[in-house]
């Protein structure tokens, strides 16, 4: 019976995959496509751009609400409840005749991303042995990057043969795949602190007076923000001054992807000498820095772009995994509220960021790569910090 029952937590890993992996499908798959919504929509690139934005705000919201749902209630009814969210969000999105409306769709879709993004975490703990659980997170991280590196192509290329609402369509029919999964799989887990346990609002005072906190959410934050901005410009960059169809473009958004895997595998051996944040800091900065040196030297081809960008990409691998690290070891007993305060926070920021720049004229690299020197100067400065603390 033992063994049976280590079988069925060993397979619920991949269904958490799946659910944690829907939160950054929602985004990936769509921005090969923005600027094919807002010709379609009869909306400007800035328009377009929003719709990451409002998906943005809807991940940390969405993350501060789910963190005190999953330790009042059952796992598997708020986990079920998020996957019901993001597929009516997802489907609303496929129907959305106006701008207004699939902006309305995409903070539904996205809060129910949130759910599943915490959710996954919190069952890893749940199911698993904490000597077995570390090594199960470690499987958990490999899918949920995975899948923004293979969806912007994937997106491109179903976009280009079905259009975008084919797209919020095939999420629609993944959630409701993954709640009929869930409910077969899932254990009715009880929630793991009582009426007794402490308050959210002293919790997230302790977190706001923690230094160590405070400079690894930032770093984690200005690099992500860093990233969302790239993101949210790149299409449009790419089809403005390179050409790039939505699948050529979506095949250039996975090498960027690709190389934050990349960064991933490098968090061992630098963390051991403890400077794997600040290395990644380092390599967000020096990504915008070399864009701008390119346009400075004259040179304009798809290299000059797609190098300093890959630069980007390794940095904030490498600066997510190690940020993380220190945010769930600074506070013992808050791992759960530290990590959802961080991930709102860090999705917070990467909204307001891409929503500022949304507001500016059709980007291109010198716009860009101003643009991505102030929140990757913040994430560097932070990462300096947090090595005094």
């Amino acid at each position: 019976m033992r063994g049976d029952a280590q079988r069925r937590s060993g397979r619920s890993i991949y269904l958490l995959a799946a659910i944690a992996a829907l939160g950054s499908l929602g985004t990936q798959l769509l921005v090969p496509l923005l600027p094919v919504v807002a010709r379609d929509l009869g909306t400007d690139s800035g328009a377009a751009q929003r719709l990451i934005a409002i998906y943005l705000v809807g991940l940390a919201c969405g993350q501060l609400a789910a963190g005190p749902l999953f330790d009042r209630h059952s796992r598997k009814a708020v986990v079920l409840g998020g996957l019901g969210l993001f597929g009516l969000g997802s489907l609303l999105a496929a129907l959305a005749a106006s701008y207004p409306l699939l902006l309305g769709a995409r903070l539904f879709q996205a809060l129910g991303a949130a759910v599943g993004i915490v959710g996954s975490r919190v069952l890893v703990s749940d199911l698993f042995p904490p000597d077995e659980a570390v090594r199960r997170q470690s499987t958990l991280m490999a899918f949920v990057l995975i899948s923004p590196a293979l969806a912007p192509a994937l997106g491109g290329a179903l976009g280009e043969a079905a259009g975008w609402r084919a797209i919020m369509a095939a999420l629609a029919l993944a959630a409701l795949g993954s709640m009929i999964w869930a409910d077969r799989s899932l254990p009715r887990l009880a929630p793991a602190s009582g009426p007794g346990s402490r308050r959210l609002r002293g919790d997230l005072a302790r977190l706001a007076r923690n230094r160590r906190f405070l400079a690894a959410t930032l770093t984690i934050a200005g690099g992500s923000s860093a990233l969302y901005v790239f993101l949210t410009a790149a299409p449009f960059l790419l089809a403005a001054d390179h050409g790039l169809s939505p699948r050529l473009a979506g095949l250039v958004l996975m090498l960027i992807a690709l190389a934050s895997i990349a960064g991933t595998f490098c968090v061992t051996p630098l963390d051991r000498s403890g400077r794997a944040l600040l290395a990644g800091a380092g390599l967000i900065a020096t990504g915008p820095l070399l864009l701008l040196l390119g346009v400075a030297a004259g040179w304009h081809s798809l290299a000059a772009f797609l190098v300093p960008m890959s630069v980007l990409g390794l940095g904030a691998g490498l600066c997510g995994p190690a940020g993380i690290a220190r945010v769930l070891r600074c506070e013992p007993g808050l791992e759960g509220t530290s990590t959802a305060l961080c991930g709102a926070l860090q999705m917070t920021a990467s909204a307001i960021c891409a929503g500022l720049f949304s507001q500016f004229p059709a980007a291109h690299a010198p716009t860009l790569g101003l643009a991505l020197l102030i929140p990757a100067s913040i994430a560097l400065g932070a990462a300096f910090a947090e090595r005094r603390c």
